[in-house]
């Protein structure tokens, strides 16, 4: 139901695809003090000093606002409750027709001006300035003030008749007078009672009037509005006109006769809206059926279908649509027309001819954009400091367009090497607390603690009141979510991944352990993509690996210097041409050699450029080339005599390599030597992934099988508890790091560059040499897993012995001992209590799984360690 002045009178109903309009009654204008409620009949007014939502019977609590107010807080919400019932209309058949045709739904000029039309601002008002020209009619209030021989300040309505009454001057008819007119005749009216007096007429509430809209609207009916109130009031009031009405031919009718034809286009297009006329009390607002229809697509601004009053050229129509665009052909336009509502047609427009081309309804009118091609240029792209389109001409070469060598220099090489004189930050560790916050003697707290590396988020998180201390100087974060890498970040901005690294949080790189080798350069660079040159993981889930375990040293400090390269070298052996064919327009490919021509001055390999060429300059990033001809850094660490960052020459080996650094310390225990590489760790990884992949499948159907042979609810929970396990260790499985380390092989006594596989380098290998170590480790399932000294001759069993023996949860049948050099022994090779223990081996007692007898089938612990190198920590997966 809706009501209240500037409302639709009427009720909607349900039924039916559109809503159905019931007309009735509504007095002109409402006394003060009262409100129209939806709980009573339609027409019927009562007494209320506190409105009451019709819908929800809820007071709005408005007991302090006019009627006025009221009534318009009111008309909103009726016109809320209308837009809800309004549905988007769909396209009409001459819209379809058009979208079959050109692939894009256009549409009707002018419709979107009444789309979601919330017309709240046809209620009464008060404020609005009266113009002068405006009629006296029933309703209105009009607030007089005279002064002098009389004094009177009051309100007066004009009543049915057309009058008011004065006191003392009787009744005086004032209907029918414009505004302007008005204080003279009251003057002269009361002049013959009074003397000596003077008068101000003002405008009160207007009254309310009742117009009618009907044919092609959307919400046709009776609507009762301002009196102020013009023909664009009424159409956004009844939601203007539908898709199949017209907006250029809206007429307006009072007392059976046309007033005006309101052309919508002259305001949408020109912003004249002169024929916007004011309505009267029982005007007809009528919308027929659209006119002539066409559509305008393509390159114009305003692409839309639009209404045709009078005979149309199609210049006129480009004028209708808003002109052509910048990228429109200025000379050519399609039009599909139909002839005789039989076929259809598609004709050519010259648009440069000077005779009319004239546009007839249902023509669909296409501009077409230039097509994205250059005349005379070359495109220069790759890896080029300006690439880009160059201007072309006649005996243009190659040389033309790559000057020289610094023209291939791109513009993020110099950024990266900006970037390498950014400050880094230096700081002192800040004295540890101890759980009372008491700092201890002599003791200091540092970030690169092993007891923090080595625990996890959880462990840190847990630890009570001694975190406190860690807590007021940093936080433990998070990053490359996708590897799950812990990291500490102390109150500096210093962060530690769990491979012991650092960064801060300005972008500067962990700084190496080892200064780099004289001759060799040294920068500091961001790098945090590659393992492999920003250091290799020391474990997958928190332990140290061996070769980093044994490197010994003072202690661990932020790396400040980490040399890589730059950016991607240039392929200097091949670049490319791409040439099509005029006559074919076959694409062909011109290679030539870019260090000949730029390096050597070859004129032979010094082609020349026909417009529309694009070159194309490579580097080493994007086509492989032979390993001798790339630029490779290998890191040597440890216990070497130059120890550094060095550039492999063109077919250097790692042995050749470990000569020219000079060799090994006397110290250097070759046997736990750790090899690692980016490629390597790449291939372990995925060979992980597949592995995880074959758990999880193997895990549910041995968790299906399980829950088929229950035989009670006890057994069912025991099966869903399994598989949760086995869930949850695999998952634990995924987030393990792959080392990328390779195994090379050497004996426990081997000595010298000589006894070092003559094996090929690649760019990002590591090599870490540690001295040789004086202990051996017990892991596991043992009573007491410590380091012990390390005794020559002494086998498994002795240290075990040491260990305190295999407790009760220890699995000896898949014991196994982690070789310092990266191998595994196993049961598989013999007994393992028996087997010869060398320095820095790790016994490896696994526990038994009897609660997870899914994952015990599954997973062998030996198996990871050896075959994906990610290590001792592999014994916590299944714990």
């Amino acid at each position: 139901m809706r009501h209240g002045n500037g409302q639709q009178q009427g009720l909607y109903t349900d039924q039916g695809q559109t809503p159905e309009l019931l007309p009735q009654a509504y007095p002109p204008t409402v006394p003060a003090g009262t409100s129209y409620s939806g709980a009573t009949s339609p027409g019927t007014l009562q007494n209320s000093n506190d409105l009451t939502n019709p819908s929800t019977g809820i007071s709005t609590g408005t007991q302090n606002l006019t009627q006025a107010q009221r009534l318009q807080q009111e008309a909103l919400r009726n016109q809320q409750r209308i837009l809800g019932l309004r549905r988007k209309p769909g396209p009409t058949e001459f819209q379809q027709m058009v979208a079959a045709t050109t692939g894009r739904t256009l549409p009707i000029f002018g419709a979107s001006t009444f789309a979601n039309a919330l017309p709240s601002t046809f209620a009464p008002v008060g404020d609005i300035a009266v113009t002068p020209d405006y009629v006296i009619g029933p309703g209105d209030q009009l607030r007089l003030q005279i002064w002098g021989q009389v004094n009177l300040r009051e309100t007066f309505t004009v009543d049915r008749t057309g009058a008011i009454s004065l006191p003392g001057a009787g009744t005086i008819h004032v209907a029918g007078l414009r505004f302007d007119q008005l204080t003279d005749f009251l003057r002269s009216q009361l002049a013959r009672v009074y003397r000596n007096f003077d008068l101000n007429v003002n405008m009160g509430q207007l009254r309310s009037i009742q117009v009618f809209v009907v044919g092609e609207a959307q919400m046709p009916g009776s609507y009762t509005i301002s009196s102020l109130s013009t023909l664009l009031n009424a159409l956004f009031l009844s939601g203007g006109p539908k898709p199949q009405g017209s907006l250029r031919d809206i007429q307006v009718k009072r007392g059976g006769k046309t007033i005006v034809h309101f052309d919508l286009y002259d305001m949408l297009l020109h912003g004249d809206k002169s024929n916007d006329v004011q309505l009267s009390s029982g005007d007809v607002i009528f919308i027929p059926p659209a006119g002539k229809q066409i559509a305008v697509v393509g390159s114009v601004n305003n692409p839309a279908i639009y209404e045709l009053r009078d005979e149309t050229t199609i210049e006129q129509v480009l004028k209708l649509a808003g002109g052509r665009t910048n990228i429109a052909v200025n000379s050519q336009a399609r039009v599909e027309r139909i002839y005789d509502h039989v076929v259809r047609s598609i004709l050519e427009v010259n648009l440069s001819e000077s005779s009319p081309f004239k546009i007839q309804d249902g023509d669909i009118v296409t501009i077409n954009a230039i097509v994205d091609r250059f005349k005379d240029a070359v495109t220069l792209r790759g890896n080029v400091a300006n690439p880009g389109r160059y201007v072309w001409h006649p005996g243009m070469r190659v040389s033309d367009l790559i000057p020289n060598k610094d023209a291939l220099i791109t513009r993020s090489f110099w950024q990266r090497k900006n970037d390498l004189g950014q400050m880094t930050v230096n700081y002192e560790p800040e004295p540890v607390r101890d759980a009372q916050g008491v700092l201890q003697p002599r003791s200091v707290y540092s970030p690169y603690s092993s007891t923090l590396q080595n625990r996890s988020p959880q462990q840190l998180n847990s630890m009570g009141t001694q975190s406190n201390s860690i807590a007021d100087q940093g936080e433990v974060n998070q990053y490359g979510a996708d590897q799950n890498q812990y990291v500490v970040q102390d109150q500096y901005g210093v962060v530690q991944d769990q491979y012991g690294n650092y960064q801060d949080q300005y972008g500067g790189e962990a700084p190496n352990q080892m200064p780099p080798a004289p001759g060799q350069s040294s920068s500091s660079t961001p790098n945090q993509t590659n393992p492999a040159q920003r250091g290799t993981p020391n474990t997958s889930a928190g332990g140290n690996s061996v070769g980093e375990a044994l490197t010994g040293g003072v202690g661990r400090f932020p790396v400040k210097t980490n040399v890589v390269l730059s950016a991607p070298d240039i392929d200097w052996s091949y670049a490319v041409i791409e040439r099509q064919n005029a006559t074919t327009l076959k694409t062909s490919l011109l290679p030539f050699n870019l260090g000949k021509v730029i390096l050597d001055g070859d004129q032979s390999q010094n082609l020349e450029l026909q417009p529309g060429d694009v070159v194309t300059i490579f580097s080493t990033a994007d086509i492989r080339v032979p390993t001798s001809e790339q630029t490779r850094f290998v890191r040597l660490e440890g216990e070497f005599v130059g120890a550094g960052v060095y550039s492999v020459r063109p077919g250097e080996t790692l042995r050749q390599l470990l000569r020219r650094a000079g060799g090994f310390t006397p110290d250097a225990y070759l046997y736990a030597s750790e090899f690692t590489r980016e490629s390597t760790r790449r291939v372990q990884q995925q060979r992980l992934n597949e592995y995880a992949d074959q758990l999880e499948v193997q895990a549910a159907t041995a968790s299906a099988a399980g829950n088929a042979t229950a035989l009670n609810a006890q057994d069912a929970a025991a099966a869903t508890a399994a598989a949760s396990s086995a869930q949850t260790s695999i998952a634990q499985l995924r987030r393990a790091q792959p080392n990328g380390r390779i195994v090379l092989q050497l004996k426990p006594d081997s000595r010298g560059a000589d006894s070092v596989p003559d094996l090929a380098l690649e760019d990002g290998d590591r090599f870490v040499v540690p001295k040789v170590p004086a202990t051996v480790s017990v892991e596991g399932e043992v009573y007491s897993a410590n380091a012990f000294l390390f005794k020559r001759g002494e086998r498994t069993i002795d240290y075990l012995r040491e260990a305190g023996g295999p407790d009760r949860q220890a699995d000896m049948k898949h014991a196994f001992v982690l070789r310092a050099d990266g191998s595994v022994y196993s049961q598989q090779y013999g007994n393992i209590k028996k087997a010869t223990i060398f320095p820095g081996d790790t016994i490896v007692i696994p526990p038994q799984l009897q609660r997870m007898s899914i994952m015990r089938n599954l997973i062998d612990i030996g198996t990871i360690v050896s075959q994906f190198g990610i290590g001792i920590a592999a014994i916590n997966l299944l714990k």
